[in-house]
């Protein structure tokens, strides 16, 4: 009798919680920028500073949830303003919806625009976060609760540069206390001298992955990872064309070196067909990439059921950014991998709250409601605000 009457009174209160209506009164789209402490190279592009796209969704009583994105034209084919411009005709759709009913704004914004995952991404990242703050649940409660004592290391990348560059740069953050890097490749003809180098520089104690942003052909792919496998390598993320699934299947069934696929994978979609014909052996998720978390969820729950390991990815996005990705890394078993540096690589962090890394570079998610990091408003101040009430 006590246990019916104990999941009564939770089934009350979950149905009351979600009955509850949580009005999009007002929303900010806001262009930032913040340099890099160094100019960031890999083989399809360089940047010096992250520009990148902040939404403030805002409820009754002063509530509001933060969202982020960054992206590069060269994978995403958006720039700043494209992603401004798409962000200015989706907002007004979501003025007066109830933002308690995610799936159904989410379904909304993909049927408004096809692609443009970044700014679909800033939304579903500041509608998870209102929702969060309003029922007071951290985001990772939200999503289902986070993995009791699941560490998460983040990796430190390497810039493609000279050879010399490389290892000074991996020695410096090896001195620093990272026990994993990543490497950029792209550039087949030397490509062999620095990953030599940079292992001879960094000792066998510290984990090495490579990431060639598709700069190789398929000849070059298999002729550089079996060169490879003698470095003790984790993994390759997108060795070649991100369109040449067949040539990326042929290169995982003879690689000496797992195959993971970044570029080849935006959404669920792109997931099932990945894993079902065996085209790589892991998946990297980006938030901004998949359009946000509600999409992430659904790539994730795709890898988890076929036994993949996952990594989780950045672009060039702050506290904001990566403490969402921290939340939703915590509630699943198949994520593995960690690339969660791109605030690191900043000349400044205007973030209150938002993750913090340990001396070891362990993450740290913070707590509080929703993903427990906002903008500081005299940073955003120096910035045009686009606004839709």
């Amino acid at each position: 009798m006590r246990t019916n009457l104990k999941r009564a009174i939770i089934g009350w209160f979950f149905a009351s919680i979600y009955s509850m209506k949580i009005p999009i009164l007002k929303i900010n789209i806001i262009p930032i920028e913040i340099p890099l402490n160094n100019p960031f190279n890999i083989s399809v592009g360089s940047i010096s500073k992250a520009q990148n796209t902040v939404v403030l969704i805002h409820s009754h009583d002063g509530l509001f949830g933060t969202g982020e994105c960054g992206r590069l034209r060269s994978i995403q084919a958006e720039t700043p303003q494209s992603v401004v411009e798409v962000g200015k005709y989706l907002a007004p759709h979501l003025i007066g919806k109830d933002a308690a009913h995610i799936g159904s704004c989410i379904t909304l914004l993909d049927s408004l625009f096809i692609g443009h995952s970044s700014i679909k991404c800033a939304f579903d990242m500041a509608l998870h976060d209102l929702i969060c703050k309003y029922h007071e649940l951290s985001l990772n409660a939200y999503l289902g609760g986070a993995i009791e004592d699941k560490e998460v290391y983040t990796d430190m990348t390497v810039g493609l540069g000279n050879v010399s560059e490389m290892v000074e740069e991996a020695v410096r953050y090896t001195t620093q206390g990272f026990r994993t890097l990543k490497l950029k490749l792209g550039d087949a003809a030397k490509d062999l001298d620095r990953v030599r180098e940079v292992r001879l520089a960094i000792g066998a104690d510290v984990s090495l992955r490579i990431d060639a942003n598709q700069g190789w052909n398929a000849v070059e792919a298999k002729q550089l990872l079996r060169q490879f496998e003698q470095y003790d390598i984790q993994y390759c993320e997108a060795p070649i064309d991100a369109r040449n699934l067949s040539g990326l299947k042929q290169i995982t069934a003879h690689s000496p070196i797992p195959i993971m696929a970044d570029e080849s994978i935006f959404d669920h979609k792109d997931a099932y067909h990945l894993l079902s014909n065996q085209v790589v052996d892991y998946i990297n998720i980006k938030l901004t990439k998949s359009g946000g978390i509600h999409h992430a969820m659904k790539i994730a729950s795709i890898a988890e059921a076929a036994g993949v390991k996952c990594q989780v990815g950045c672009f060039a996005e702050t506290r904001v950014g990566i403490s969402a990705l921290a939340h939703f890394v915590s509630v699943w078993d198949c994520i593995h991998y960690f690339d969660m540096d791109s605030p690191l690589m900043h000349t400044e962090n205007p973030v209150h709250g938002g993750i913090t890394y340990t001396s070891e570079w362990k993450v740290r998610i913070p707590e509080g409601f929703g993903h427990g990091a906002h903008f500081e408003e005299k940073f955003l101040s120096q910035f045009p605000s686009f606004i839709f009430e």
